[in-house]
Formats: C-alpha cells, sequence, structure tokens
C-alpha cells in the first residue's frame, strides 16, 4: 500500500511498547480502584492530556458478569464527593445504560469526555488518541465490546511473520504489505484516519487492516479494510 502525500508511517516499535503495555495493563484491571484504573490507562500513552484540574472517571454500568463502563471527565476534586457532569446526570442511569452506541449520544459523549482529551496534532498523536478511545470504552468492559478486545494489532514485521507460523499450514493466502507500521493520514480541519494491521484469531482468522476514523468532534469508528491474509 503506498503512502499519499497526506499519509505518515508511526513507528511499528513504538506502536509495539505502547501495546505491550496495554496488554499488561489488561491484566491488572481487577487490581486498580476506579478511577485509578482509566487514568493509569491515560498515562500509557504519552500524546495524550488532560486540561489542568481534570481527571477521568466513570459510570460503572451492568452487573458484575456483564459490566462495562461508560468513561467521562470531571473536576478532580480531593476530599469531596465527585460529581457527575450535568448533562450526564440528568439522565437516569437506567436510560444512559440502553444507550451506549446510540448515534444520538455522540455529542453528549463529545461534551463529557472527548473535549477535554489533548494530543500532538501529528500521525504518532493521532494514532495513539485512536488508540485510546478504543482502549478506554474497552476497560473493565469485555462483554461489551469484544470487537477490540479480541484483536491481535500487528505494528511489526515479527509480530506479523508471528502469526503466520503459529497457522503453519492452515495459511490460504497472504499478501506481504510494503510496510508493518501504521498508518495515519491527518485530515486539514482535525481528526482524520489511523489504519495498522490486526489479527482476527476467532470466527474466520484472517490478517486485515483495521481503520480508526477520528472525526472531528473526537469520536472514534472503527471498520475493517483490506484482507492480508486468510486461514483455514
Amino acid at each position: 500500500m503506498a503512502l499519499t502525500s497526506r499519509e505518515h508511517q508511526v513507528p511499528g516499535y513504538r506502536a509495539e511498547r505502547i501495546l505491550d503495555s496495554v496488554l499488561r495493563f489488561r491484566k491488572s484491571w481487577s487490581r486498580y480502584h476506579r478511577p485509578d484504573d482509566v487514568n493509569h490507562l491515560l498515562k500509557l500513552f504519552p500524546e495524550l492530556s488532560l486540561g489542568r484540574g481534570l481527571t477521568l472517571d466513570y459510570l460503572l454500568m451492568g452487573g458484575s458478569e456483564t459490566g462495562w463502563i461508560w468513561p467521562y471527565v470531571r473536576q478532580a476534586q480531593k476530599g469531596l464527593k465527585a460529581e457527575l457532569p450535568p448533562e450526564l446526570a440528568a439522565i437516569p442511569r437506567d436510560q444512559l445504560a440502553t444507550q451506549r452506541g446510540d448515534p444520538a449520544m455522540k455529542p453528549l459523549v463529545a461534551s463529557t469526555l472527548y473535549r477535554f482529551i489533548d494530543y500532538e496534532r501529528t500521525a504518532m498523536g493521532l494514532f495513539e488518541y485512536a488508540f485510546f478511545i478504543n482502549e478506554l470504552w474497552a476497560t473493565k468492559s469485555a462483554s461489551k465490546d469484544p470487537e477490540w478486545l479480541e484483536l491481535q494489532p500487528l505494528f511489526t514485521r515479527w509480530q506479523f511473520d508471528a502469526v503466520l507460523r503459529k497457522a503453519g499450514r492452515a495459511l490460504v493466502r497472504v499478501a506481504r504489505p510494503e510496510s508493518y507500521d501504521p498508518l495515519v493520514f491527518l485530515a486539514p480541519v482535525g481528526g482524520g484516519e489511523v489504519r495498522f494491521l490486526v489479527y482476527h484469531e476467532r470466527g474466520w482468522k484472517r490478517i486485515a487492516y483495521l481503520h480508526c476514523r477520528v472525526e472531528q468532534d473526537g469520536s472514534v469508528e472503527r471498520s475493517e479494510g483490506e484482507l492480508i491474509a486468510n486461514f483455514n
């Protein structure tokens, strides 16, 4: 896949380091209490930050077996009861629980979460932002986001070849990419698109590009792109 004049590459080794730290964090979710867990996750992405005096928090939705989180940003208040943003507080919890992923909720999420997360307007910054937003919504939310948690990102040739070796004779078709680094398109008006290779280990096993489109409001939409390798 040839780069266009507006596309940039993120060094695969840098992306792999972030992935390694995120995978370690996933294994230790249970050791963190709210909201230390999501704020620790944010620190794993050096290009991201919150405004001064702000902190990440979330509402815990669902039961113990099917729980998931609704993240937001609030003022950091030591020794005081944490207050929900008024926009979220105005919506009954049971009503909110049925509306995750509803397009009508995008303005609410943008105003209580995305607009507060700052990232460098560089290829690395946009990559980290897209990766973080996907991971944030998946934190402690395996029942709600298996489409993300079951993917295995491939940022280097070493990772790519490891999957091929594991597949062995099951490999049906492979078209090696020109580069294994994540690709980033920076839109002139903000946002853009991040593309990187992922291995789908369950169901129809395959390696394909994952497209993460970052909208101007900060939301991130995922879609599958070009198929690179197909397995039995």
